[in-house]
Order: structure tokens, then sequence, then C-alpha cells
């Protein structure tokens, strides 16, 4: 094989790396525990968790989801994938990574035709078996245009501090439940956030790795060619 042709392969892994890739979509919230229906699980450790500080972060990727979008006003994706959950309450954190549902979506209101269009960033995770059920969403929604001007988006990095001062929100709530299913015993607990943020990371998928790894070897191999006595 000549130098030039194990050139003209490394410039088309390089451009598979970069078609070929997943997102990996992250969603974090913080705020206060406001409420618990049960805490026999003891994630968190034994006592009332009411008043506690939280974080709930939600990790996932978009491969083999769903879309679904509209325009600028409404982008979702949904789907049976492997996701990380990791929920901290007053200090100590659990990390729970399955293969189950999950959600994630934005809606901008105020590029709606219809000026009653709420404002929403929401995601969730869901995983049930006979043994063990764990779910965890978080999401903000506001009729008074929240993230005002600018496009749903799940691509696009989103921080927001909520502010009842400024906005009225028709939810800022974060869920939070692990069950043992053949004990009955459950750690359930509600969240109201005070902060919420959405981010992505793209990141080449396997097939785009092993070109890479092509790619990195043809031109390996064109610079020896080179480097050889004629």
């Amino acid at each position: 094989m000549t130098a030039k042709t194990l050139l003209i392969l490394a410039l088309a892994a390089s451009a598979w790396v970069s078609s070929a890739h997943a997102t990996i979509l992250t969603t974090t919230s913080r705020g206060v525990v406001s409420s618990v229906y049960q805490n026999t699980l003891d994630d968190f450790g034994p006592g009332n968790l009411v008043g506690k500080k939280f974080q709930m972060t939600l990790t996932f990727d978009d491969t083999t989801a769903t879309r679904d979008s509209y325009l600028d006003q409404y982008h979702a994706l949904y789907g049976l994938n492997l996701f990380s959950a990791s929920i901290t309450v007053d200090g100590v954190t659990r990390d729970y990574r399955r293969i189950g549902n999950f959600q994630q979506q934005t809606a901008n209101g105020a590029s709606a035709p219809n000026p009653w269009g709420s404002d929403q960033a929401f995601a969730g995770v869901n995983w049930t078996t006979r043994e063990e059920s764990l779910y965890a969403y978080h999401g903000i929604e506001s009729m008074e245009h929240f993230f005002a001007g600018a496009s749903a988006s799940l691509t696009a990095p989103l921080s927001a501090k909520v502010r009842p001062d400024l906005y009225q929100y028709m939810m800022k709530q974060a869920q939070f439940g692990h069950t043992d299913v053949a004990s009955g015993r459950s750690t359930v607990f509600y969240g109201e956030i005070e902060e919420f943020s959405m981010s992505t990371v793209a990141v080449p998928e396997p097939a785009g790795l092993g070109l890479l790894g092509l790619g990195a070897l043809a031109m390996l191999g064109a610079r020896r060619r080179r480097r050889q006595p004629a």
C-alpha cells in the first residue's frame, strides 16, 4: 500500500470520527429536601431528611434514543439505555448505574404562537425489576418565559438559579425513590430546586475510535515510507 493511499485512509478516518459520535447529556439540580415519604432504606442515613441540602445529577447518552422536536419551541429525547444517577443528601452520596428508561426535554414557550406556552427544562430516569425499583426526576417550569429568547435545545448549555421573586413557577421540584421490593423498605423524598443546569459532551462512538486508530497507523506508515531510502 502506497504512502498516498495510507494518507487518504488517515484523512477518511479522521472525517468519520468527526461525524460518528454520541452525546452525553447531564442535568444537575441543587436545593433542599422539602418532604420525605419514607426513609426506611436509609440510602442517605437514618432520620428525617427534611431541610437537608441535596444534589441530583442524571447522566446518559443519546445512543438509540428517540428524538422529538418542533421548530425551536420544543426538543426532547427518550429511550432505554444505561444511565447514571448520582444523589447527594447532607453530604452523603450514592451513585446508581442502571439500564432503564430515560427522558430529557426543553421547551421555550416564548417562541410559541400561544403566549401561554410555558418554558421547561426536565430530565428523568426510571428502572424497575422484581427485586428493586429506582427513579429520579427533576425539572423547572415557568409560565413567565424563564428561558425567553433562547431556542429550545438539548445541546445548548443551560445554567439557572431559580428566582421566585422574579418568576412564578409551575414546577421546581426534584423527586427520588429507591425501593427494595422484597422487604418493602424505601427512601423516597421530594426536593425544592434552587439551581438547575444542563450540559452535553460529544464523544466518539466505538466504531469512530477504531477508525481513529487506523488513521493514526496509516499516517505513521506514510511517514516511515517517506524516510526509507530509494
